[in-house]
C-alpha cells in the first residue's frame, strides 16, 4: 500500500516555503517515490481528479494545504470524503504547531500586511475565525477520527526544535528525504518591522480629522521621534493578554503531547513565554494606533 502524507500546515510555520520547496523539486521527489499535489487539495472535487490524473499511481504521496486545517470545519473543505479518496493510502497527518502567543502575533502582523486581516489587535483576538484556528484538540481529533491516533505526526514549529532551525529542512528530515538532492528557495512570507506595520494600517482607513485626532497624532510623532525606525520586530500582547493565552493552552499542549508525542516533555515547546517580562511600554504606538482607529469609528 503506498503512503500519504497529508501536510495541513498550521498557518505561519513555513508552510508556503515547504510548498515551494516541493513544487520546485518535483524531479527529486519523483526519484524517491513520491508525487506531489499542492494546495488547493481540501476539497474532494478537486483532490480525487487530481489523484486521477497522476501518471504514476502506485508511488506514495505527499498533499500540502493549511486549509486543510482552518477550513475543516466548513463547507470550504469535506475532509471525510478526502479521508474516503484516500482509503487505499497508508496516511499520515503532518502537522506543524507554533506556540500560540507566537502564532497569533505573527497571524496578526502578516494580516496588517496584506492588508487582509483586522486592524487592531484588540479586534484580531476577539474574532471568531482566529479562535477556531485555536481549537487544536478539536481539530487534531478531527483527523485522528478519520485516519488513526497513529497517523497523527505533530512537529514544533520552534527554532531550537527544527533541523537546523529551518521548517523546510526539518520537512524533508520527517519523511526521511535527501535535502542535499534539494534545491531550496528563499524564505517567504517576511514580515516587515512591527512599527511600520502598524503605522501602515492607519493608512488604509479615512480618517475624518478632529482635535482627538490631531492629538493622537501628536502622540505618534512624539513616539517616532522618540524611538525611530529601527527595524524592530516585536510581540504587539499586553502582558495580560499573555498570560491569558498562556494559562489557556499551556496544558492544552501538554495533553497533546501526552497522546501524540512530539516536541518536549511536558509541555511541547522547549519554552514558553514569562508575562511579567514583557515590557508594556513596547506597545505604545498599538494603543495610539488603536486609539486614532478607534475615534474614527465614533
Amino acid at each position: 500500500m503506498p503512503k500519504a502524507i497529508l501536510h495541513i500546515g498550521t498557518m505561519k510555520t513555513g508552510t508556503t516555503s515547504i510548498q515551494k520547496a516541493l513544487s520546485s523539486n518535483t524531479d527529486v521527489l519523483s526519484r524517491h517515490g513520491y508525487n506531489y499535489l499542492g494546495p488547493p487539495m481540501r476539497h474532494s472535487t478537486i483532490l480525487a481528479p487530481a489523484i486521477a490524473a497522476l501518471p504514476h499511481k502506485d508511488r506514495d504521496l505527499i498533499i500540502s494545504d493549511e486549509g486543510l486545517w482552518h477550513f475543516a470545519d466548513s463547507k470550504r473543505s469535506d475532509t471525510a470524503k478526502l479521508a474516503k479518496i484516500l482509503e487505499h493510502y497508508d496516511v499520515n497527518v503532518l502537522i506543524y504547531l507554533r506556540r500560540p502567543d507566537s502564532f497569533l502575533n505573527s497571524w496578526f502582523q502578516q494580516g496588517l500586511k496584506s492588508g487582509t486581516g483586522s486592524l487592531t489587535m484588540s479586534q484580531f483576538l476577539a474574532s471568531a475565525f482566529v479562535q477556531s484556528g485555536l481549537r487544536f484538540q478539536h481539530l487534531i481529533a478531527q483527523f485522528e477520527a478519520l485516519f488513526g491516533k497513529d497517523s497523527i505526526i505533530l512537529r514544533p514549529y520552534e527554532k531550537s526544535q527544527l533541523a537546523q532551525e529551518d521548517a523546510v529542512l526539518d520537512f524533508l528530515e520527517t519523511l526521511g528525504l535527501p535535502v542535499n538532492e534539494f534545491i531550496l528557495p528563499s524564505r517567504s512570507n517576511a514580515t516587515p518591522d512591527t512599527d511600520n506595520l502598524l503605522l501602515r494600517s492607519l493608512f488604509q482607513r479615512d480618517l475624518p480629522r478632529s482635535s482627538r485626532l490631531t492629538n493622537q497624532l501628536d502622540k505618534l510623532m512624539l513616539h517616532l521621534n522618540r524611538y525611530g525606525y529601527q527595524g524592530r520586530r516585536y510581540s504587539l500582547l499586553s502582558p495580560d493578554e499573555l498570560r491569558e493565552i498562556i494559562a489557556t493552552y499551556r496544558p492544552v499542549f501538554t495533553e497533546l503531547q501526552t497522546r501524540y508525542g512530539g516536541g518536549i516533555e511536558p509541555d511541547f515547546f522547549q519554552s514558553w513565554p514569562e508575562p511579567t517580562q514583557a515590557v508594556p511600554g513596547l506597545l505604545g504606538l498599538r494603543w495610539t494606533q488603536e486609539a486614532i482607529l478607534k475615534s474614527s469609528d465614533t
